[in-house]
């Protein structure tokens, strides 16, 4: 078993190019983490996939990070296959309320639909539940509709989103609740193998804005490794204007495959993905995301809470 973690792991030339996950103490699980730093008070909670979408909450970012319960216990109320365990929680606070976008879908299916709930605290037993976005798709789009991510351009309101297919896509929402009347917009495709691209998530920082996404085979490590180098990694790619043309620091068009990597496999960290950034109180921004650590595991199950703090050499973030 030992020989075939070690196996599992990147060459000894790239294990000294990323730093190790910050300190975890708790219950340190997660998968496809949504992560938010409550304005009232500072207290961290960690939203995950699994169920109707899992709640940790942390009085540091450190731990120890406590389970709380589900943000909605009883699924969603969209009719779908799917509603009972929901996917890639994203959460942002905007005008004294927190809002939470979730996916409704089944493995592998490129049916899917995008919802959201609201919370005045984050807390379980506090989120509404408003169904579905407007944000659907049903094989007969080039876009897979999960992985949704907020963020306001201007005086814009959108919605990244996007998992494999055709790669990730950008739309505007004329609400929190719900899309516009415009088609939404490819914005990263990579165009090689099953077109393995997903978990969009945009930030912005000192005038440009910053595509993080997740590449790779996600999970299924325990049962079915993939090849060295074909599990989760982190890239990004940037943009003046946060609507399109995204490229990464060799200057390859996110469109054509592009993405230079911030965070892969080392150490014991294996397929680290799912990401986000939070814009931490104390610490500034944050790259938060799940790994499998090869000494507890390798199953779904057994994943953990990343996180390192972000610098920017040359307009690139590094952890």
């Amino acid at each position: 078993m030992l020989a075939l973690l070690s196996a599992l792991c990147l060459p000894l030339t790239l294990v000294n190019a990323y730093a190790d996950p910050g300190p975890c103490s708790g219950d340190c699980w997660a998968h496809d983490p949504g992560l938010w730093q409550r304005e009232s008070d500072g207290k961290y909670f960690l939203f995950s996939t699994g169920n109707g979408i899992h709640i940790s909450s942390s009085d540091s970012l450190q731990g120890p990070w406590k389970e709380e319960g589900y943000a909605l216990p009883s699924g969603s109320s969209i009719d779908h296959d799917g509603n009972k365990n929901l996917w890639a929680p994203d959460v942002h606070y905007k005008d004294g309320t927190y809002y939470m976008y979730y996916a409704v879908s089944t493995l592998g299916s490129q049916n899917s639909v995008i919802g959201v709930a609201s919370s005045p605290t984050m807390e379980v037993g506090k989120w509404t539940d408003h169904g579905s976005t407007g944000l659907s798709s049903d094989g007969s789009q080039g876009y897979n509709t999960i992985d949704a991510n907020w963020i306001q351009i201007e005086d814009t309101q959108v919605l990244n989103f996007g998992s494999y297919w055709q790669g990730l896509y950008q739309v505007d929402l004329s609400s929190p609740l719900k899309i516009g009347s415009t088609a939404p917009n490819n914005i990263a495709y990579n165009a090689s193998g099953n077109h393995a691209i997903e978990a969009p998530f945009l930030f912005q920082y000192n005038g440009f804005y910053y595509l993080f996404f997740s590449s790779g085979r996600a999970n299924g490590y325990d049962t079915n490794h993939p090849a060295p180098g074909e599990e989760y990694r982190i890239n990004v790619c940037r943009s003046e204007s946060g609507r399109g043309d995204f490229v990464d620091q060799s200057g390859k068009s996110c469109l054509e495959s592009g993405g230079t990597t911030v965070l892969a496999s080392h150490g014991v960290v294996y397929g680290p993905g799912g990401q986000g950034i939070l814009n931490d109180k104390n610490l500034g921004p944050v790259l938060y995301y799940h790994y499998a650590n090869t000494n507890i595991g390798l199953a779904v199950e057994q994943y953990q809470f990343g996180w390192n703090r972000l610098n920017w050499n040359d307009g690139w973030p590094v952890v």
